[in-house]
């Protein structure tokens, strides 16, 4: 039973698309609240479907970070599994999405359209990432509060700038990438 030409061809760009996941976050790890990985996950999942858009979405996260040269998030194993998540979420949406996303013609109703996804899909990681603490640390009504207060400002920024990333690259980036499936004949089901 061997593979067909498009599995490998699939197979090849989960694996390249799982690499820039994890690069992305790597790179840009030194500025704080502003990462490139959500919309790279996001992208994957336009560019593979659901299914593949979230397990290289997993995979990339996962390995970014393990490997987080600030900490590993596996020294702090719910947050690593919520990190984990909350991304593979992005990549899901994006493959959801695409069918819509490739077939609106107004580019600024195509780029309000995605910086309402970026930050939707950044509230919730940010949801997501601070549940995984208080859960850890222990959930009480204070805590929440504190905890709430204390990061909004970092919330706010991250979703400003994932807002902002995904309205003005996301447009682009997905012409971009629908031309190279086509031109390589990458087109998947």
């Amino acid at each position: 039973m061997g593979m067909s030409l498009s599995e490998y061809r699939r197979l090849a760009l989960m694996s390249l698309w799982t690499g820039m996941i994890a690069t992305l976050g790597i790179v840009f790890v030194f500025i704080p609240n502003v990462e490139l990985v959500i919309l790279a996950a996001f992208l994957g999942g336009t560019a593979l479907g659901p299914r593949h858009g979230f397990i290289v979405a997993i995979l990339g996260e996962a390995i970014f970070s393990a490997l987080n040269p600030i900490g590993s998030g596996l020294g702090f194993p719910v947050l690593f599994v919520f990190q984990v998540f909350s991304v593979g979420f992005a990549g899901l949406l994006g493959g959801f999405a695409s069918g819509m996303i490739n077939n609106w013609e107004s580019s600024v109703r195509l780029s309000v359209m995605l910086g309402a996804l970026g930050l939707i899909i950044t509230v919730f990681y940010d949801f997501m990432t601070t549940l995984s603490f208080l859960l850890t640390a222990g959930i009480s009504e204070t805590s929440l509060l504190g905890t709430i207060s204390t990061g909004m400002l970092f919330f706010v920024v991250h979703m400003i700038s994932n807002t902002i990333i995904f309205s003005l690259f996301g447009p682009a980036l997905i012409s971009l990438i629908n031309r190279q499936l086509l031109m390589h004949r990458l087109i998947l089901e």
